[in-house]
């Protein structure tokens, strides 16, 4: 009978237990760094089978509860962190996260600084907190790290016969590349810059205790595989420059030796003539808008403290037309000549017979010089030299010569002359057809003296 009583009672429990609903479990969560320090994680977002809970307090801490029934997986995320999950029984009521930072990607690039050239072999460190990696860079100048996100580290690069480099790098949550720029212990490079402007000068001879050690480039550079902490005779040579000759000191850290060129002074001279290839005295030469002087009686001036390059070169005098040209100076002691030209007039020469015929083909003489032949319109275009007097003769077969004095005095418009032309009197033509009358004349008597010859008229009968 006892153990009737004893079923019976088992099975009420187990019918009441039936009968009752399960008793919800709570977890407390508590979610954590362990760097140097464990530091609790503040923001954290956690999931109970893939559902959000919610995110930790300022302690790491979240709690949430659910049947107790089943095992349960759990997920933590972070920003910049991995992201960790697993499960947790029926009865577990505590849940301890260790969250490990994010690793992202770090890419060091080594570049020699004067040729740019990348740098393979060069010993780089990269430390983080307590954590040090090196590597050695490829033939490409790379070399790749694996660091913590969003953090802080250093980096050292060292190669053989450059200066050591080192920097402070903040990483993000992405790849990062930093390029490090090594300078040469056994090299420097020398920087030419005109003395006036400041601007680079390309093409300079650049010679180091006496050797020639090249040619500067378009930026005014030159290379010297030279060790530095040394003193050194430098010299420069260009054309167009003064020669530079100094002894400098090149310190260890010194990686750029800058120079400055003065430009040589130029002289020159300018002779003026004029068209007649005669000197003209008293002309004043300007350069780039400033006097520079006048011409002497030979027609030359002395142009001097000119530099090197290009130059507006003007020449005025009364009684000339103005003169303007490019001066190159490029040589030492030049001569330039310029030719002033006569003020002048387009004038246009019109050949005309009466008021209205244009005469072809006449030759046109200026003081006894043949200047060319009308056209079909009967004009001649020339260029005439104002206030002075010329001869103008014409000439042309069947036409009698002409010849005038002309003097233009006006520049104003083309001036037109108009030349009259006159038919010559043929007089073998005309004797011609006087001989041809008589002919007719005494034919036609001879014909009437035949006739009355043949015809006597009046003659008496004989006794």
């Amino acid at each position: 009978m006892q153990r009737i009583g004893t079923c019976v009672a088992s099975v009420i429990l187990s019918l009441l237990l039936l009968a009752c609903p399960a008793l919800a479990v709570t977890v407390l969560v508590n979610v954590y760094e362990h760097a140097e320090n464990i530091t609790p994680l503040q923001g954290a977002s956690l999931f109970a089978n893939g559902a959000l809970v919610g995110k930790t307090d300022s302690s790491g801490n979240i709690e949430f509860s659910h049947p107790g029934t089943e095992f349960m997986q759990v997920t933590v995320e972070k920003t910049g962190y991995d992201p960790w999950s697993g499960d947790i029984g029926v009865n577990t009521t505590t849940l301890l996260v260790e969250m490990h930072r994010m690793k992202v990607p770090l890419i060091i690039q080594v570049y020699d600084a004067d040729t740019l050239a990348p740098v393979s072999g060069a010993g780089v460190i990269v430390t983080e907190g307590l954590t040090r990696q090196t590597a050695k860079t490829e033939e490409n100048g790379t070399a790749l790290f694996n660091v913590t996100g969003d953090s802080v580290c250093t980096l050292e690069v060292a190669a053989p016969n450059y200066k050591g480099y080192s920097a402070t790098i903040e990483t993000g949550l992405e790849e990062k590349m930093v390029q490090a720029m090594l300078f040469r212990d056994d090299r420097f490079s020398v920087l030419v810059r005109d003395e006036g402007s400041g601007t680079p000068v390309p093409g300079v001879a650049i010679l180091v205790d006496g050797i020639d050690r090249g040619s500067t480039d378009q930026k005014g550079a030159v290379t010297l595989n030279l060790p530095r902490g040394k003193v050194y005779s430098f010299q420069a040579h260009l054309e167009g420059y003064e020669d530079y000759r100094e002894r400098l000191i090149v310190d260890k850290d010194q990686a750029l030796v800058v120079i400055a060129l003065h430009k040589s002074p130029y002289s020159l001279f300018v002779s003026v003539y004029s068209e007649e290839k005669t000197p003209v005295e008293g002309a004043l030469v300007l350069v780039d808008g400033q006097t520079r002087g006048t011409t002497n009686r030979y027609g030359r001036v002395q142009l001097a403290d000119l530099t090197r390059g290009e130059y507006l070169l003007e020449v005025r005098h009364p009684d000339f037309v103005t003169h303007s040209q490019v001066l190159p100076v490029h040589t030492q002691g030049e001569d330039v000549s310029v030719e002033l030209e006569y003020p002048g007039i387009n004038a246009t020469i019109s050949t005309m017979e009466g008021d209205k015929v244009a005469v072809p083909g006449v030759t046109i003489r200026i003081d006894g010089k043949e200047q060319g032949v009308t056209g079909e319109d009967g004009t001649l275009s020339i260029r005439m030299r104002l206030n002075t007097t010329y001869v103008i003769s014409t000439e042309k077969e069947g036409y009698d010569p002409a010849e005038i004095e002309q003097k233009f005095s006006s520049l104003n418009g083309t001036a037109l002359l108009l030349i009259p032309m006159q038919k010559s009197f043929n007089w073998l033509a005309a004797g011609m057809v006087i001989a041809a009358a008589a002919a007719i004349i005494l034919a036609a008597l001879i014909i009437h003296n035949k006739r009355r010859r043949g015809n006597p008229r009046g003659r008496g009968k004989g006794l």
